[in-house]
């Protein structure tokens, strides 16, 4: 698998910062879909929109192509895992000349798909055990590079010396937001104390807010959600507990629990699915993995707008410094795609 040149990377980045087994649900079409009698590239999301996360955002850049670009966009909300490969079929039985997957569960999908439809342009995030595919792109969101923020972030606030983070799933996945977190806490705060539990799905939050309460208990008061819908009831906790915080993540989820939500740790999902799309409409796609970190803004913490009461100028600052760091290098955060 190639990689893009560092050209490519620099046009995409431009652009983007200035009812499974059915037929997709069209959820909106561009106004000029037969313009000139000419069809339309048709884009398909498959994945479960409402999460106020990762699919939400992702979801975001869809419209923008739509708006923008003139492609039609639908969605496909897979119920369960089994459920992936039959949305896939459903969307390029409906047409797709583009179809998004976002998430690391998605590898074996991309595997066996890339190859029965080489002429379906595929996108994915995250998912790296993936084979090579030429008609496969492929993000890598450094997702360890914004959690070690998060993380520092914690130890900064933290009152306790205990912080928490509460997961969807044990994989690598997710340990390797949880693996940065804990690292930038420990730069902080080397004697920082960080627990940890995993709900077992991304759509259960209750049980996300039971574990995050129990996290409580022990001690930790301020806890990372990297839980997807079940980072919800993490939420819930905190805007229901004294003294209890919550981080957000993959988009901006300061407002669901204003105060309460210190920050998110946001990856700009929306971004990149809307240079992917970019990329086939203009003629220029290439298959590869192309990068999205803190240096050029692809992950990042988001502006404290409700939590400024709690978050001082010294700790912004402080993250500043860190964030400079890592950037030159002097920081190096582990990923766990790389280990």
């Amino acid at each position: 698998m190639k990689r893009f040149t560092s050209i490519l990377l620099a046009v995409a980045l431009m652009f983007s910062l200035t009812a499974c087994g059915g037929k997709p649900v069209e959820v909106g079409s561009s106004s000029t879909a037969q313009s000139g009698g000419e069809d339309v590239i048709k884009a398909v999301y498959i994945g479960a929109l409402g999460d106020n996360s990762f699919n939400d955002s992702a979801w975001k850049g869809m419209e923008r192509a739509r708006d923008e670009l003139g492609v039609d966009i639908s969605v496909i909300e897979p119920a369960t895992t089994a459920d992936y490969g039959s949305s896939v079929v459903s969307a390029v039985n409906g047409g797709a000349d583009i179809v998004l997957i976002f998430g690391g569960a998605y590898a074996d999908t991309f595997n066996e798909y890339c190859a029965r439809f080489p002429d379906v342009y595929f996108g994915g995030l995250n998912s790296v055990s993936a084979d090579a595919a030429d008609n496969l792109v492929m993000a890598s969101t450094a997702d360890h590079e914004g959690s070690f923020m998060a993380g520092a972030l914690a130890a900064m606030v933290s009152e306790s010396g205990v912080i928490g983070a509460v997961g969807g799933v044990e994989a690598d996945s997710i340990n390797r937001f949880i693996v940065g977190y804990e690292e930038g806490a420990r730069y902080v705060n080397p004697d920082i104390e960080v627990l940890k539990a995993y709900v077992g799905a991304y759509d259960n939050p209750a049980t996300g807010k039971e574990f995050a309460l129990q996290l409580n208990r022990e001690g930790a008061d301020i806890i990372y959600q990297i839980a997807g819908g079940s980072g919800m009831g993490v939420i819930e906790a905190a805007e229901e507990t004294d003294g209890l915080y919550a981080i957000g993540v993959d988009a901006d989820q300061d407002a669901i629990a204003p105060g309460k939500v210190l920050t998110s740790m946001v990856k700009r999902c929306d971004n990149v699915a809307y240079d992917f799309i970019k990329m086939v409409v203009d003629g220029n796609f290439q298959s590869g993995i192309v990068e999205y970190g803190v240096s050029n803004g692809g992950v990042s913490l988001t502006d404290f707008q409700y939590s400024k009461d709690v978050v001082t100028d010294e700790m912004i600052a402080q993250l500043s410094e860190i964030q400079e760091k890592i950037t030159s290098g002097e920081i190096e955060v582990t990923d766990l795609f790389l280990a």
